[in-house]
């Protein structure tokens, strides 16, 4: 009696597993996942190659490039901003970044200036549509880093709560509207203030957006 009620429930819950993990997603070094879907990942449990349980739907990967060329005589490490990765996961597909390893320190540096990665089907080889972007450097020491408050606080995190979006949104364009000063504090250093507002102007989108989350946590 007991054997006819736990088969039944066994193998409810390996169907149950099947469907919420039906696709796969295999991330290799030197890139290691930091976030899934907002959630952090111990980097005691990652290896060489990592495989990631997922559903079909919407994504968001976050992965940081950390090359160890060092020899015996000198540590080596290149490292660079997390690239954040959204993408769709269909039914039972074996995604992978696909990406030019660099094998050498020299290579390495050349390749994080851009990052060029693509994430593909391993079934048939084909290209997913993702939209890619490079975390905004943060200024200051940094012993660890909150990668999903940084997304929140930039309006794009994983299933960004609207309210946080919002808020973000107010505060970016607040930041990037021009700057009123009261006459008497402008007075105080007038050249300071225009020379300010020409770097901003001069500046690309992700030198502003890293301007910005400067401004936001200074307050």
């Amino acid at each position: 009696m007991k054997l006819t009620v736990l088969v039944p429930a066994l193998a409810g819950l390996l169907w149950a597993g099947s469907a919420l993990a039906d696709s796969q997603l295999e991330i290799t070094t030197p890139y290691v996942v930091q976030l899934i879907d907002g959630e952090s990942i111990n980097p005691k449990l990652l290896d060489k190659t990592t495989v990631f349980p997922l559903s079909a739907g919407k994504h968001q990967v976050v992965v940081a490039f950390e090359g160890n060329y060092s020899n015996r005589n000198e540590t080596r490490v290149v490292t660079a901003e997390p690239l954040v990765i959204n993408f769709t996961a269909a039914d039972n597909q074996q995604l992978f970044l696909d990406f030019k390893k660099p094998r050498k320190e020299d290579e390495a540096k050349r390749f994080v200036k851009d990052q060029k990665v693509v994430l593909k089907d391993k079934t048939t080889g084909q290209a997913l549509e993702t939209e890619q972007f490079i975390m905004p450097t943060v200024g200051g020491f940094q012993l660890t880093r909150d990668y999903q408050q940084e997304l929140l606080k930039m309006g794009k995190a994983f299933n960004q709560p609207a309210t946080v979006a919002a808020s973000s949104a107010v505060v970016m364009a607040a930041v990037s509207a021009p700057v009123e000063v009261a006459p008497s504090k402008a007075q105080s250093n007038p050249e300071a203030l225009t020379q300010l507002q020409t770097w901003y102007n001069k500046a690309d989108a992700e030198t502003r957006k890293a301007f910005q989350i400067w401004v936001i946590q200074q307050q």
